[in-house]
């Protein structure tokens, strides 16, 4: 009894594992919205307080240089990531908002030590602080707590609320807004723990650097789009809805859409089925771009990008985390890369279309940008199809590499004498080496094609707890990943698939 009251007792944080990460994720996506649209969003928002359209570009590569340096330190420094690093962060976007109240207040000139100092120190904060909260949500999707196909779209959907607020106030309630939610979202990230399950090392599968390229691939096509396509909208009137109104929108559609597609599937889709699905939508819409007249028709294109930007933002998220954990590197890593190289790209985006897009000649700078967006976009299919014939080449070789059962059913010894074996046994080596085999291609970590041959072997959860020392929620984790990455919809669909397989080869 003793023993039992000095347990630790999960709290209400603990206890509610979506909703914290919705609202804390949330609040982190809603603070970067605003900045992360695009810079020229700035024109008309009490955020810029005298920096001008110069913030948002600041925010922009402080994000950037943020994002890329945390990726260059995780690949050599492999710890844990402990609260120290969330209170840096926070407290960054705690003292840049002070900062741009203290100038609100007139207390401080709006020059560019000001723009610089607030945008470095919001950039670094919020870019920290959403590799930290990405970090703990894969971490409790590895535990089994949370799906994480529905906290990302969630958290976006409260992001655009939090970011639909920002826009309609100003002044001293917009940045006391700000500090009270930044104070909000840092709380669960405070607490004494590691923001990772564990300091994991670098050891890629196979195909994990060409999944990874492909994926960010996808992301950036749409960043340089989004960032042209918002120049368009913010040089076109748009009395029927405001720019800021034509952002929110696209968040809130793209993120409904997202969770709606969770709770049709179990099963992940693909980055390529989702760019197959978006690539005609915004083609469509950049033709029609210098063609159109109607106000809500143009409106309506420009909503139709922001909704394919977030909807692969959003899918981004989801798939690097799973590969993370197949190929055992940090989140810190892998995400870092992505949105520091997507930052980058909104920016050429937005800086292309600024020099395009004059009053003098308005149509043939919005001809120019459908073109170059479209080129952009073409692009991307190409590389998707090296990377993917690279990828099934590297598959081809390792089932070339499998042993024959000939190979193993009669050994030899060292003086060259035939060495018989029991069928059982040469039966079992085979199906063994075969399994080996389909979790490479399937692109499996060690720990979970140890999930695997112990599924197979009709083992049950708790028993696998118990025989790898993990947490029952743990190896529920593995097994989805196992699920995901096969494309088995559950534990029979998995067994007759590695059957197939060990059959077929």
């Amino acid at each position: 009894m003793a023993e039992q009251s000095t347990m630790p007792q999960e709290g209400w944080i603990e206890r509610h594992p979506l909703l914290v990460s919705t609202l804390g994720y949330g609040i982190v996506c809603g603070l970067t919205f605003p900045l992360m649209i695009s810079s020229t969003f700035l024109k008309e928002m009490s955020l810029s307080h005298g920096a001008g359209n110069s913030f948002g570009t600041l925010f922009f590569l402080a994000y950037a240089i943020t994002m890329i340096a945390t990726a260059a330190t995780h690949l050599f420094r492999r710890k844990r990531i402990h609260r120290r690093r969330m209170v840096s962060a926070f407290g960054a976007v705690f003292l840049g908002n002070v900062v741009m109240l203290v100038r609100y207040l007139g207390h401080l000139s709006g020059e560019w030590p000001y723009a610089v100092l607030a945008a470095g120190l919001i950039g670094y904060g919020l870019a920290t602080a959403e590799l930290g909260w990405m970090a703990r949500i894969a971490t409790l999707r590895d535990e089994g707590r949370l799906a994480l196909e529905r906290a990302v779209p969630l958290a976006f959907a409260c992001g655009a609320g939090v970011a639909a607020i920002i826009f309609l106030v100003t002044g001293t309630i917009e940045l006391s807004f700000a500090l009270a939610i930044t104070a909000l979202s840092s709380l669960p990230l405070m607490r004494n723990q590691p923001l990772e399950a564990i300091g994991r090392r670098i050891s890629f599968s196979k195909t994990g650097a060409f999944d990874f390229v492909k994926a960010i691939s996808y992301l950036a096509v749409f960043s340089f789009v989004f960032g042209a396509v918002s120049q368009v909208a913010t040089n076109a009137e748009a009395d029927l809805l405001p720019i800021e109104a034509q952002a929110v929108l696209g968040i809130i559609v793209a993120a409904a859409i997202m969770f709606a597609g969770s709770l049709r599937t179990s099963k992940r889709q693909p980055a390529s089925d989702l760019y197959d699905l978006l690539f005609p939508v915004v083609a469509v819409a950049l033709i029609a771009l210098p063609f159109i007249t109607s106000q809500a028709l143009h409106i309506a294109a420009a909503v139709l990008v922001f909704v394919a930007y977030y909807l692969s933002s959003m899918n981004l998220r989801i798939i690097l985390c799973q590969l993370a954990t197949r190929d055992n590197v940090s989140m810190w890593v892998y995400l870092s890369v992505a949105l520091g190289v997507g930052s980058l790209l909104i920016l050429g985006g937005v800086a292309f279309g600024a020099a395009v897009l004059t009053e003098e000649n308005l149509i043939a700078g919005l001809a120019l940008v459908s073109l170059v967006s479209l080129f952009v976009l073409a692009l991307n299919p190409i590389v998707a199809a090296r990377l993917e014939r690279h990828k099934k080449e590297r598959g081809t070789r390792a089932e070339e590499a499998t042993p024959a059962p000939e190979a193993t059913a009669n050994p030899v010894d060292a003086d060259g004498t035939a060495r018989t074996q029991s069928p059982a046994l040469a039966e079992r080596e085979v199906r063994t080496a075969l399994m080996r085999t389909f979790s490479e291609l399937h692109g499996f970590t060690p720990r979970e094609a140890e999930v695997l041959e112990l599924l197979c072997q009709g083992r049950t959860r708790t028993y696998i707890a118990a025989e790898l020392g993990l947490s029952p929620n743990t190896v529920k984790g593995y097994i989805h990943n196992v699920y995901q990455k096969s494309g088995s919809v559950d534990k029979q669909d998995l067994l007759d698939r590695v059957e197939l397989f060990i059959e077929k080869h």
